[in-house]
């Protein structure tokens, strides 16, 4: 497939110019550990710490120069030797025949051993684009991007994305600035209304009143605990595990001398006052009570939280514990 074979050739080229802008931009210490070349893409791993915003963009930019300032391409073949004493870049993992190797030079950007199909000149490889960089492991660094018909393809897309987000921002002409100061708007806007949700929720947790409390012991040690079964909160389980936790640490404060159990509906906390029980740890305290009571939780010391398999809605379903 000639499309295909032109694709693969534009991102190995690709490939040698990002390699090349790596180690101007980072450092000669940059080490190839990898790569991968598709018609669509590539991938390239390297030994390097994180690259900031401005090193990608400096990355991008010496690519796309190299591209678009229409660089011939040769092959040449000589002795290991004489390719190290050019400067020519080898990956060390590889194993080379001393007396004759195949490099790929670019003059005055890149010079590789390398066997592979490339372009007879960089123009093709514009534009090229970085669409990720990430950590892959410790000390190794990955970037996936796109250069050719590929890389255009893929700018045009997000350029479509662009559009569909400016028409569901409201946002006239797509404008960039506009979007953000939009998008910065609505995540204002957001924020301020969980911060009310959250004083809402905090009031809701201290005014619940129980519609039964069951008073029993749990653990080895038989430390009194107080069960508060709450009426059922239509707002979800999200919401219940947040006004049990408050709850729980409401009647911790004004009644430190009891382990308080909180239930609404499957949400369950613990919470413990330590000062006033010593040793008793409310995380121990919901493992007990999971035992008794299907379920998964955990926490610390002082509150711990779970989610039971079954709904409690009455005093009935906790009085055996």
């Amino acid at each position: 497939d000639g499309a295909k074979r032109l694709g693969c050739a534009v991102h190995h080229t690709a490939t040698h110019l990002l390699n090349a802008a790596l180690r101007k931009t980072v450092g000669s210490a940059v080490v190839q550990a990898g790569s991968l070349v598709q018609a669509g893409g590539l991938r390239f791993d390297f030994s390097s710490r994180a690259l900031t915003a401005e090193q990608l963009r400096t990355v991008e930019a010496l690519v796309n120069r190299a591209a678009l300032d229409n660089i011939e391409i040769s092959t040449l073949c000589m002795s290991l030797d004489e390719a190290r004493e050019r400067g020519a870049v080898a990956m060390f993992t590889e194993k080379y025949d001393a007396a004759s190797v195949r490099v790929v030079d670019m003059p005055g950007v890149s010079m590789e051993l390398c066997g592979g199909t490339h372009l007879r000149s960089t123009r093709a490889v514009y534009p090229f684009h970085i669409k990720a960089e990430g950590s892959i492991g410790a000390g190794t660094r990955r970037i996936e991007a796109v250069a050719g018909v590929a890389g255009a393809a893929w700018l045009q897309q997000q350029l479509e994305y662009g559009r569909a987000t400016a028409q569901t921002l409201g946002v006239a002409g797509g404008k960039l600035s506009a979007m953000n100061a939009k998008a910065q708007m609505l995540m204002d806007k957001n924020k301020a209304l969980r911060d009310e949700a959250d004083t809402w929720m905090c009031a809701a947790s201290i005014n619940a009143e129980a519609i039964a409390t069951h008073t029993t012991a749990l653990g080895a040690s038989g430390v009194p605990a107080t069960i508060h079964v709450l009426g059922e909160f239509v707002a979800g389980e999200s919401s219940s595990a947040r006004v049990v936790a408050g709850r729980a640490c409401h009647l911790r404060d004004i009644q430190p001398a009891s382990v308080h159990v909180v239930i609404q509906g499957r949400a369950v906390a613990v919470a413990v006052n330590a000062e006033r029980l010593p040793g008793v740890v409310a995380a121990e305290m919901l493992a007990c009570l999971l035992k008794k009571i299907p379920g998964k939780g955990g926490g610390q010391a002082a509150l711990a939280q779970g989610m039971l398999k079954t709904a409690v809605a009455e005093l009935a379903q906790v009085v055996h514990l």
